[in-house]
């Protein structure tokens, strides 16, 4: 599936579901209507009944302005008043309830993990479990092209997943107890499903599809609460007088059933989103079992995680909210009247592509494959650099842009090379927030090369920025960036992804304030310092908080348009009459007017200010900008595994998962 057209096709589906709510928001103040109009007609008959009841008796009873209007419409089934009032009563409650929780999902999807209970696994965590899980996530996220997301344990000793954002760039993996602890190929399989639902466009339209039940259901828990607090209050909560006569009572009774009704109606419109989720849901599995063997290229790994979810005996224990989030994990969480799953059965069934009942014993565990060696490691090192030295052709750039979304063998075999290639301990500095920034600061240091008057200042600002504990770590950690491979750092950068993250505002708005000091020390600006801003100013901006519009046109977004065009272009040639003559180009490939001069006035404040802006563009929008920028590094016709990563990282940036450029041979 095209990657770009399914994220848009999600956000019209989302449009869908929120018309979807409004007819049943409709079709529920219909129903409101209906039953209080009935209220009124029964309040009506009851005071025409004790009007005469007090008439036979001589007396005159004295109605309050509700009670005589109860009673004047008697027989009458339409008032615009009272249905205005329905209407009123409605919005409040579903739209309230949809917004409610709605706000709630601000935060992505580590807000959806929270509330199902999950904790989140610490990039630097030391559990043997928890560490294969985290490196097959970031295996498949940096194979993929995309930022490692958070991953967070559930606590459920089932076996279940889920992947929750509202962007690609904003997902958050859950997993289980139970899938954790999964043999390596099954744990694999079940990440790779849901990276399908993050490449898909199913995170956002499930986000919504959560705003849109717990909407729904506040109707029905309004008319519970009315049968439980209010009216088994008054019918037995409080005294009542001799002279009563029973009005008490009657009332109390009036409102039970009242609330009954109230209830059903939201019943029925729980029922209605209830279905919405199940058809959305299935045959968005199959797809993802799909992807999941085409991303794995091993049929028997999410196939022997189904057949073990089949033969558990274990109840799935979830929080209470669980089951509004059903249609968003591997496998059924939840028992539900509509399953939002279809049977395992029938997936293993498609996947192994057998054609009778297929056999649900668990397949065997496959070993667990050994760690490299530091022998192992500099060998594989030396074929990583040896590969990174060839040219890149321009067709395997545009055929990996045409590719979004999309993982095979190959780039996960070649991921798992580079990831290899990397020292432990850089691995462990990326993954941990204590010292992802002494890392980012290393890495710019060693780019800003033989320069001692530029090295000089960029120390200076290291030890004025940041505490000693770090400074101590660059200075042990630049000579090993010194010796890692050119095609290692960008996979490295993007594994501190999670750790960026976990920063405070203030240790952000410093890292931020780091880069633009180390980056400016030589008063010039390598390709390589220009992919560490863009990428750590897009991690900083992957808050709950951020927005996540995406109807921006690249007329609309002109002025940062050229500013990212100019900065590619600026970076793959010192040239500038070259550069300028590569932006008009792709402006009028995107119909925009070149600035004077050929280049942006670009600026590292300035390079923020495009990265937030671009990253509201339409995924259309988004792809007519990465083919500019592909064209821009081919003007030269010369293309290489550097320029190949700025490709990369600028897609990263507007959150399109592009895989990694195999580069040809030396």
């Amino acid at each position: 599936m095209n990657f770009f057209e399914a994220q848009d096709r999600a956000h019209k589906k989302t449009g869908m579901l929120i018309w979807s709510l409004v007819l049943g928001l409709v079709g529920m103040t219909i129903g409101l209507y209906f039953i209080t109009m009935l209220a009124v007609q029964a309040a009506g008959i009851y005071e025409q009944v004790q009007d005469r009841e007090a008439a036979s008796q001589g007396q005159t009873i004295h109605h309050n302005e509700a009670e005589r209007w109860a009673e004047l419409e008697v027989g009458s089934w339409w008032d615009l008043d009272l249905a205005l009032i329905s209407f009123g009563i409605m919005l409040v409650l579903v739209g309230g309830g949809f917004l409610y929780r709605y706000m709630q999902l601000r935060g992505g999807g580590e807000a959806v993990a929270e509330m199902l209970g999950g904790v989140r696994i610490e990039p630097d965590t030391s559990n043997p479990a928890e560490r294969r899980a985290l490196n097959v996530v970031e295996e498949m996220a940096i194979a993929s092209g995309i930022p490692v997301p958070p991953v967070f344990a559930i606590p459920s000793d089932s076996i279940n997943a889920f992947a929750a954002g509202h962007t690609v760039d904003q997902a958050a993996i859950g997993l289980t107890h139970g899938c954790i602890e999964l043999p390596r190929d099954e744990l694999q399989g079940v990440v790779a499903h849901e990276f399908s639902h993050v490449f898909n466009g199913d995170m956002r339209l499930n986000m919504r599809l959560i705003a849109i039940i717990k909407g729904v259901m506040v109707l029905g828990i309004t008319g519970l609460l009315l049968i439980r607090v209010v009216g088994y209050s008054l019918l037995f909560g409080g005294r009542r007088s001799s002279n009563d006569k029973g009005g008490g009572a009657a009332l109390a009774l009036g409102i039970i059933v009242f609330g009954a009704l109230v209830a059903a109606v939201g019943f029925l419109g729980t029922l209605m989103a209830r279905l919405i989720q199940a058809a959305v849901s299935r045959q968005r599995e199959f797809l993802a079992d799909a992807s999941a063997v085409q991303y794995t290229r091993n049929p028997e790994g999410i196939a022997g995680a189904l057949k073990r979810i089949g033969g558990s005996t274990a109840k799935p224990r979830f929080v209470t909210e669980a089951s509004q989030f059903n249609h968003m994990f591997f496998s059924q969480a939840m028992p539900a009247v509509f399953a939002t799953h279809p049977p395992l059965t029938e997936r293993v069934r498609r996947i192994t592509g057998s054609t009778g009942d297929p056999d649900m014993t668990p397949t065997r565990i496959i070993a667990e494959p050994s760690t490299p060696t530091p022998s192992e490691k500099s060998s594989v090192g030396a074929a990583v650099v040896g590969a990174a030295v060839g040219a890149v052709t321009i067709g395997r750039i545009q055929d990996s842009l045409a590719h979004a979304g999309e993982l095979d063998a190959i780039s996960m075999e070649w991921t798992r090379q580079i990831l290899n290639s990397i020292p432990d301990d850089l691995r462990l500095a990326a993954r941990s927030p204590r010292s992802a920034r002494a890392l980012i600061a290393s890495m710019l240091m060693v780019e800003g090369g033989t320069d001692n008057a530029a090295a000089k200042v960029q120390m200076e600002a290291v030890r004025s920025m940041l505490p000693d504990e770090e400074v101590t770590r660059v200075e042990r950690m630049v000579p090993m960036l010194k010796a890692l491979d050119v095609a290692a750092r960008v996979p490295l950068l993007d594994l501190t992804s999670p750790a960026l993250q976990s920063l405070s505002p203030s240790q952000a708005n410093e890292l931020q304030a780091l880069v633009e000091a180390l980056v400016a020390a030589d008063n010039h600006v390598s390709r390589f310092e220009w992919i560490v801003t863009i990428l750590v100013d897009a991690m900083l901006d992957r808050s709950g908080s951020a927005s996540h519009r995406t109807h921006a046109t690249v007329k609309s977004v002109a002025q940062s348009v050229i500013v990212m065009l100019s900065v590619t272009a600026v970076a793959g040639t010192e040239d500038r009459k070259v550069a300028g003559e590569a932006v008009q180009k792709a402006c009028d490939a995107l119909g925009i007017s070149a600035p004077e001069g050929g280049l942006a006035t670009m600026s590292i404040k300035g390079i923020n200010t495009a990265v937030h802006e671009l990253r509201t563009l339409s995924f259309a929008e988004r792809k007519r900008l990465l083919v500019a920028i592909v064209g821009i590094v081919n003007h030269d016709d010369q293309t290489t595994v550097d320029e190949s990563e700025m490709v990369r990282a600028v897609a990263e940036m507007l959150a399109v998962p592009m895989p990694p450029v195999m580069p040809d041979a030396a």
